[in-house]
């Protein structure tokens, strides 16, 4: 037995040596070794809390956060992998004074059959800063602008304030913290999510993906509201001081406004009344100003269309002191109407009021009021009615009696109400 396994053995060593070396060219031919490049591999940081803790922040420095990495094995191994598989991370725990970290490749599929998976540099050099936090207002930025004869009114958010931190370096650049609206041809209110975005302060957005926002949505409603320029004017109320008279020269400034609001609430606002009890000018010698906010007497909701406008309206009452004239009105222009059928009557010439067969009526008014007025105009009668409203009787008898005087005058002016003069009342026998 023993000379049959050591006869020919020299041969029979060879013969397996060949077999082997056979085995390994087919398996070489048939699944050969292959190298493969992924590019552009992020890297991650591990444990990035052992800086947090410290008030720290640490970012691979520009230019190194990706790495290409050559992984080599059997071909069927290499091509089954893709760039998904393979992680390149750097650890804190491993941190040094250099502030340098080693890459560590891993792939989560093959990874005992592949051969070797080198980056194509090992070290990375870490950016170690302070971390800041800061809160910033969000602000509403619209875009575009509404349909004509619309305004944007205000604007509600459901937070309006953002937490940002991150590297100081990086937060300093931040100026404020807006989200934008497209409000573009819009002619009702708007209701929108809208991230938010970081600005510096040349107005440029700010890059974020070294940032933490605690939010990085909010909901925005936005005012669109209709216009309309309408009049204002003004009531005024009161007498001035006896002697003086407005003469009807009001002045409003500014005498149209333009406001803003539903279009439904607008539709029915023609115009502003400043209401008489705002411009109240009794016991005034001079003209009177005053200034009285519109906003007052316009329905809720609406609101000035222009930001320079807050409601503030200046009016002007001019008030003149009066003139007096006085005018001659002869007997025979002083009629009797209210006297009853049957009678007839006679003015006394030796009264207070009668002179010289003519009655003097001194009327009171502003200058030009008396443009163009004669004694003609003036119209005077003997006011019997009043005569017996004042004496408690219900008829004229004949006799002699004090009659007040009725006097109408051009519209504008006035006269004493309490002139009176003696007649004769008797019998008409005509």
């Amino acid at each position: 037995m023993k000379q049959k396994l050591t006869h020919n053995l020299n041969l029979k060593v060879l013969a397996v040596l060949f077999s082997i070396i056979i085995w390994i060219v087919v398996v070489n031919i048939d699944d050969p070794i292959k190298s493969v490049q992924f590019n552009d591999i992020t890297i991650d940081v591990l444990n990035k809390q052992i800086l947090t803790e410290k008030n720290l922040v640490g970012d691979i420095v520009d230019g190194q956060q990706t790495v290409d990495v050559t992984v080599s094995g059997r071909r069927s191994v290499i091509e089954d992998l893709s760039k998904d598989n393979i992680s390149v991370t750097v650890d804190c725990k491993d941190l040094d004074e250099t502030k340098t970290l080693a890459l560590k490749v891993s792939s989560n599929k093959y990874s005992g059959d592949i051969d070797s998976m080198k980056p194509e540099f090992d070290k990375v050099a870490l950016n170690v800063e302070e971390l800041k936090k800061i809160q910033k207002a969000i602000q509403v930025e619209p875009i575009g602008f509404p349909a004509d004869g619309y305004i944007l009114g205000d604007y509600t958010i459901s937070l309006n304030r953002v937490n940002i931190e991150g590297p100081k370096s990086v937060i300093d650049k931040v100026q404020s913290a807006k989200v934008q609206v497209d409000v573009d041809g819009a002619s009702g209110n708007i209701s929108a999510s809208a991230p938010i975005i970081l600005y510096d302060a040349l107005g440029e957005r700010l890059d974020t993906s070294k940032l933490k926002m605690n939010l990085d949505n909010i909901n925005v409603s936005q005012e669109v509201l209709y216009t309309k320029t309408v009049d204002v004017v003004a009531n005024v109320s009161g007498e001035p001081e006896e002697g003086y008279k407005a003469n009807g020269n009001v002045q409003i400034v500014p005498s149209k406004v333009t406001i803003a609001g539903m279009k439904s609430v607008l539709d029915n606002i023609n115009q502003v009344t400043i209401p008489a009890s705002a411009v109240n000018i009794s016991n005034q010698d001079s003209t009177y100003k005053t200034n009285v906010n519109i906003f007052n007497y316009l329905p809720s909701g609406v609101e000035s269309a222009e930001e320079s406008f807050k409601g503030a309206v200046s009016v002007t009452v001019e008030i003149e002191k009066e003139i007096e004239k006085t005018y001659n009105i002869y007997f025979n222009k002083i009629s009797f109407d209210s006297l009853p059928d049957g009678l007839t009557a006679e003015i006394i010439e030796n009264t207070e009021a009668a002179l010289d067969n003519r009655v003097e009526i001194v009327a009171y008014g502003l200058a030009e009021e008396f443009d163009d007025v004669t004694a003609s105009d003036i119209k005077v009668e003997a006011d019997f009615d009043k005569y017996m409203e004042e004496n408690n009787i219900t008829r004229i008898n004949q006799g002699y009696m004090t009659v007040p005087l009725k006097v109408t005058l051009p519209e504008g002016l006035r006269t004493s109400d309490n002139l009176k003069i003696r007649i004769r009342v008797k019998a008409d026998e005509t």
